[in-house]
């Protein structure tokens, strides 16, 4: 496939048909284009080894399929930076990944790749890895809350505090003091939330596994806050290798890539035209549920602001309401207001 659209990029269909060609003849084409096909001889095995196991079952050894493997990807980066001047990798991570942080990283690691700094590429690696998939289980903000706090007077603040793929229990100052020694430990994966995510994504858990086996524990706070690093003593020695580089890169821009197409499917409803909110008194009542009959969950007062987010139709039909946020205007050491209440505000006929 890369050698036929290989050949199209540089016009050759246009003076002779490439859809009947063998795959030797595809070879030759692109040498008679002048583009280079290292390690032709072992890519013209490969293909007959891909004939014999596709229709004659005669499966190769795992080391031949390792030298094919290699092969490939020698003569496809030869190939393809002849053409449009740019890697495979470099080609996917400018033209296909959306820009943001995570690109950065792993151009960061291609970089440290090329300089033949292989750990410095897999820390970049992971780095983009946490920043995807594992910062949602990373519990530091529950460090200082003690599992004896209640839970439901936090609201959105508890929210922010993050974590929240993370098993439940482990959010808390006393298992955190307990169990976490480094800042790496902060990441703490749920098993089972990691494969429902990694389905949702249409990515292999396999994969994901590999890249958090085969690169260093990283994790950082915020965007603000430096980067803590862990790796084994022998990891340099044993793991720090060039295909072992190569490998966690290709996997990472692939599994990032299917999680931004899986982000770009998704449509939401507009936000951008101007809203003129309705008059909300001061004294009236706002309900638990879409009736009158429903307990009072707070009076409209001043020292709080207002925010419609619904209209909706009562369970008595002739009941409308507003389902609103109403937040105090007196805000905690951390910026947070004291008090947040969602509720439904009868709509008065003016």
């Amino acid at each position: 496939m890369t050698f036929y659209a290989l050949l199209i990029e540089l016009g050759v269909d246009d003076i002779k048909s490439l859809e009947s060609k063998s795959f030797d003849e595809l070879l030759a084409e692109l040498k008679k284009a002048d583009v280079p096909v290292p390690k032709s001889g072992t890519i013209k095995a490969l293909n007959k080894q891909r004939v014999l196991t596709k229709h004659y079952a005669q499966v190769a050894e795992p080391v031949t399929v390792r030298s094919y493997l290699d092969a490939s990807e020698v003569t496809l980066d030869a190939a393809v930076t002849k053409v449009i001047g740019r890697s495979m990798r470099e080609l996917f991570l400018t033209d296909f990944l959306q820009d943001g942080e995570s690109k950065g990283l792993l151009r960061a690691a291609e970089a440290a790749i090329d300089q033949r700094n292989f750990l410095q590429a897999l820390i970049e690696i992971r780095k983009a890895v946490f920043i995807e998939f594992e910062m949602p289980y990373a519990i530091h903000g529950w460090k200082d809350v003690s599992k004896n706090e209640p839970a439901a007077p936090l609201g959105l603040m508890a929210f922010s505090r993050g974590g929240w793929k993370a098993p439940y229990w482990k959010r808390n100052k006393e298992w955190i003091d307990a169990n976490v020694t480094d800042p790496t430990e902060y990441v703490q994966v749920e098993a089972d939330e990691w494969r429902v995510q990694a389905l949702e994504y249409g990515i292999h858990t396999a994969e994901l596994s590999n890249l958090r086996r085969l690169t260093p524990a990283v994790f950082r706070a915020d965007d603000k806050s430096p980067w803590s690093v862990k790796y084994e003593a022998s990891f340099p020695a044993n793991e720090a290798t060039e295909s072992n580089a190569k490998y966690c890169l290709d996997r990472a821009i692939s599994i990032i890539l299917k999680k931004q197409e899986h982000t770009r499917t998704a449509r939401r409803p507009g936000r951008g035209a101007a809203f003129e909110p309705p008059p909300v008194y001061i004294g009236q009542e706002v309900y638990k549920r879409a009736t009158k009959t429903s307990d009072v969950v707070h009076t409209v007062a001043e020292g709080f602001t207002y925010e419609i987010q619904e209209y909706v139709d009562g369970f008595d039909a002739s009941e409308k309401f507003f389902y609103l946020r109403a937040a105090s205007e007196t805000k905690n050491q951390e910026g947070w207001p004291v008090e947040v209440v969602y509720g439904y505000l009868l709509v008065r006929n003016e």
